[in-house]
């Protein structure tokens, strides 16, 4: 049996006079004798010969010496190279990681801000306010309003629909604006005939006008404005009940506060005004005949 290394005979024991046991213990990877016999060491990578050799401390190449060995493999760098290389390459993957967040910061910081009229829109549909509208456009061109008579001074109040503007289109009014209140008004309009003069007209538990007071009636008009005649709400006498003494008709209708004053008239009865405290409080009381 001969020696793979140096061809030289092997003993019985399995060694190499020149290249030692047959079979070493040694690792697949690290320093072992040159079985060339040309330098003292020489490094093999997974039990491969390779050109990188020692003497003593001393390191150096011999690609002559390891190509006289089977399974010889050449080394591209030492080891302090392949370090290197792998040092360098982990650095450049850190240097590409940190140049790639910032560029991600940079570009979502110019990412272009998402339209107000989006979010507003998609409040008032949250809150049920939406079909209170002809259009998106509609409703957009009211909030944008709301903005410009803040921005001209008038005062930072108005309904959920108002305030859901200003959270969109000027925030700089959602700080001081309040939201108004709504109150449903309860009324009684009392048509009296103590006289007998004929003004009631009564069958059973119902009646209505009658006479000169026929004008009055369940589908009596009952209509609600502002101090600048502008409609806040409206609805009808209803159905009367009582005598004919004494005929008694129940409406009710909603209001919001903010208005100076609050003009209520029954058809072509006359008008009655009230604060908005009053008609919640109190509610619209109205009186016609004696």
């Amino acid at each position: 049996m001969t020696c793979p290394y140096c061809g030289s005979d092997i003993d019985g024991s399995g060694t190499c006079d020149r290249c030692g046991p047959a079979r070493s213990s040694a690792a697949l990877t690290g320093w072992r004798p040159d079985p060339t016999a040309r330098h003292e060491g020489r490094y093999y990578v997974a039990g491969r010969p390779t050109d990188r050799v020692r003497n003593g401390k001393a390191e150096s190449t011999d690609p002559t010496g390891g190509h006289m060995l089977p399974d010889y493999a050449e080394l591209p760098y030492g080891r302090s190279g392949i370090r290197s290389t792998w040092l360098a390459t982990g650095a450049m993957t850190a240097i590409i990681v940190m140049v790639t967040a910032v560029v991600w910061l940079l570009l979502a910081g110019r990412r272009p801000t998402p339209a107000p009229e989006a979010g507003y829109l998609s409040a008032l549909k949250d809150a049920g306010l939406a079909s209170l509208f002809n259009s998106d456009a509609n409703a957009v061109a009211r909030g944008r309003q709301i903005c410009r008579q803040l921005e001209d001074g008038a005062p930072q109040q108005g309904m959920l629909p108002d305030e859901i503007a200003v959270k969109a289109f000027c925030p700089q009014f959602a700080q001081g604006f309040r939201l108004l209140e709504t109150a449903t008004v309860s009324g009684t309009f009392v048509l009296i005939d103590s006289t007998g003069v004929g003004a009631v007209a009564s069958e059973g538990e119902s009646c209505e006008g009658a006479e000169g007071y026929s004008d009055i009636g369940r589908d009596t008009p009952v209509t609600v404005k502002n101090g600048k005649g502008e409609i806040l709400a409206s609805t009808t006498l209803g159905q009367g009940k009582g005598s004919t003494a004494n005929c008694t008709f129940s409406f009710s209708f909603p209001v919001t506060e903010g208005q100076d004053r609050y003009v209520v008239s029954v058809g072509r009865r006359g008008e009655f005004s009230y604060t908005f405290e009053q008609l919640r409080a109190r509610g619209a009381q109205i009186h016609l005949g004696h």
